[in-house]
């Protein structure tokens, strides 16, 4: 499995090589065209490329030779982006939109809420051997979420939850979820979050 490929080369040869591959949110979303607004806040590894490389991530996602989105979350504060280029750590934010922004690209009718399933619940799951993860039926974890794709918004770095306050996906359209649950309890119920907790996934 390859993690974080940003190329559309990248994708071609781990399927080439028969691994599967991710790629992350802002590989798919953002590009170097980018890099004049978010300055420092832009700094990631691999690095934003070009708009038409990020066209043909977006063109392999879209027809299932990119198997799994990942977020790579790195939820550095303002204090630590606005440092200068050498300085500024590496990374950004992106584990409560990375969803959102896959069912915004759903609502523009550039993917399918399908392919969105697959690459964010039931590829990992498979591909990870989590059999009670990535699906709904007997016997799997009752992990589930509900969205209205008539309820997409603005991305909006204030209305996030973490602590760092900021997304490089600001202006963005995304559909956020309802209501979520975890092992069939309630972590988000639209208002507050829940007190259900983390367990590890495999026996």
């Amino acid at each position: 499995h390859i993690a974080h490929t940003s190329t559309p080369e990248g994708v071609d040869a781990a399927r080439d090589g028969g691994a599967t591959c991710e790629a992350t949110p802002h590989h798919l979303f953002l590009s170097r065209d980018d890099l004049d607004e978010l300055g420092t806040y832009g700094r990631m590894n691999p690095p934003l490329r070009s708009e038409a490389r990020r066209e043909a991530m977006f063109e392999r996602l879209a027809d299932g030779r990119i198997d799994m989105v990942a977020t790579d979350h790195a939820p550095h504060t303002r204090e630590e982006k606005e440092r200068s280029l050498l300085d500024a750590p590496s990374g950004v934010p992106g584990v409560e939109t990375m969803v959102p922004l896959l069912l915004g690209a759903v609502v523009a009718g550039d993917l399918t809420a399908e392919r969105v399933r697959d690459v964010v619940a039931a590829n990992p799951a498979d591909v990870f051997d989590l059999p009670r993860k990535g699906r709904i039926e007997a016997g799997a974890d009752a992990d589930l979420a509900l969205y209205d794709l008539d309820a997409a918004r603005e991305i909006r770095g204030a209305d996030l939850h973490s602590n760092c306050g900021w997304t490089p996906f600001e202006g963005h359209t995304g559909v956020f979820p309802e209501w979520t649950m975890l092992r069939g309890e309630f972590v988000w119920d639209g208002d507050e979050f829940g007190a259900v907790a983390g367990e590890n996934v495999r026996d």
